[in-house]
């Protein structure tokens, strides 16, 4: 009986109701969206201490960004900026601007005819053929595409092709002034003085705002010897086309064919400032200084002419004359040497070279230099004394 009681009172007992809720607290559920928000917080607070933590932990997921290059402008924008690069006189932005136009448009002869004169500009002359042969190929009946030929191959030293691209324009088109000035640059090469005025007149006459027309004039004039007439042409070029380095340099050497050594400074240093790339500016500011006597000036000139355009041989010759005064025969044996192997043709080249390595003691290597000399003028003293030097 005893056994009972116990065992009934195990199974009946229950801790609340005997013992009482209140000394017995009651289990709260746990406070989830406070915990979560405090996490939150603290990961933030944590986030902005480390800017970049973010982007690290996600390079590796995200694709890398690819740097996308600049729009290539249309050919008709081209146009536009060569036209105001040039009207600004930045002649080396409206060639690649030109450049862009012909990539897009290969068979517009306008921009091919542009492109070859500006390349003539910058002495990239066989560039400057092919551009203007191209112009031909594409318009075989355009004057202005023959015209333009004939301008790239005077500009290249070949008078005689010149003449005959210049005669096809005018047999298309008699009254093309740019054929025509072509054709009397091309004489005035060819030392054909009168024609070249004759024909440079005709161009003038034909169209009187054409800077190229009123250039072809004072080529003409300046290849007769007329400084004074040369100089009144180059001048009305210039109020043609007042962003024109080339010009300046035209006119400054007028200038130093008339004695007025002063003006033609101030023109070449306006075209230098114009055009800080065409290395013509500083060689025609070097000559003036070295005909002056003052070698330091003229061969920082002349350098600077090579730095500009390491393949304008002038600059290199003349580079050589500095080191040939000086009597610094290595130096000028290496500048008259880089000079013809960039194609110049100058007896003074030919001979200060054969004299420069007669002073170092290799006369078999002079000699055939001062006989290239002798074979265009026979009676060349500096080359006979490098032969008797030689003997």
């Amino acid at each position: 009986m005893v056994t009972l009681m116990r065992m009934d009172f195990t199974l009946n007992f229950d801790p609340e109701r005997d013992i009482g809720t209140r000394d017995v607290p009651k289990r709260r559920p746990p406070r989830l969206p406070i915990i979560a928000a405090l996490v939150v917080l603290a990961a933030v607070l944590w986030l902005r201490e480390q800017p970049n933590h973010l982007e690290r932990s996600l390079a590796w997921i995200l694709p890398s960004p690819t740097p996308s290059s600049p729009p290539t402008p249309s050919a008709a924008i081209a146009a536009t900026i060569a036209e105001e690069a040039l009207a600004e006189g930045n002649v080396s932005r409206a060639l690649a601007a030109w450049s862009t136009a012909v990539a897009q448009h290969p068979d517009d002869v306008e921009f091919h005819i542009e492109r070859s004169r500006l390349l003539s500009l910058r002495r990239k002359h066989d560039e400057a053929v092919e551009a203007a042969r191209r112009a031909v190929r594409a318009a075989p009946g355009d004057p202005a595409a023959h015209a333009a030929l004939a301008a790239a191959l005077d500009w290249a030293g070949m008078p005689e092709p010149a003449i005959d691209s210049a005669l096809v324009a005018l047999d298309l088109d008699a009254t093309n002034a740019a054929a025509h000035a072509a054709l009397s640059e091309a004489y005035a090469t060819a030392g054909r003085w009168d024609p070249a005025i004759d024909t440079a007149r005709r161009a003038v006459d034909l169209d009187p705002e054409l800077p190229a027309a009123q250039r072809a004039l004072g080529i003409a004039y300046e290849t007769r010897g007329d400084a004074a007439a040369a100089k009144a042409a180059y001048q009305r070029a210039i109020d043609l086309a007042p962003a024109s380095a080339a010009l300046l340099i035209d006119l400054g050497r007028a200038h130093r064919m008339a004695g007025e050594l002063t003006a033609a400074r101030e023109a070449f240093q306006a075209a230098a400032d114009l055009d800080p790339l065409d290395p013509v500016a500083y060689d025609s500011l070097g000559l003036l200084a070295y005909a002056a006597g003052d070698l330091d000036t003229a061969a920082a000139r002349f350098t600077r002419a090579t730095v500009v355009q390491e393949d304008y041989g002038p600059g290199h010759g003349h580079l050589g004359w500095v080191h040939y005064s000086r009597q610094n025969w290595p130096a000028a044996e290496e500048s008259l040497t880089r000079a013809i192997e960039l194609g110049e043709d100058n007896i003074e080249y030919y001979y200060e070279l054969g004299l420069a390595l007669a002073y170092q003691e290799r006369c078999d290597e002079a000699v055939p230099w001062l006989e290239k000399a002798l074979a265009i003028q026979p009676d060349v003293a500096p080359a006979l004394q490098g032969m008797a030097l030689c003997r």
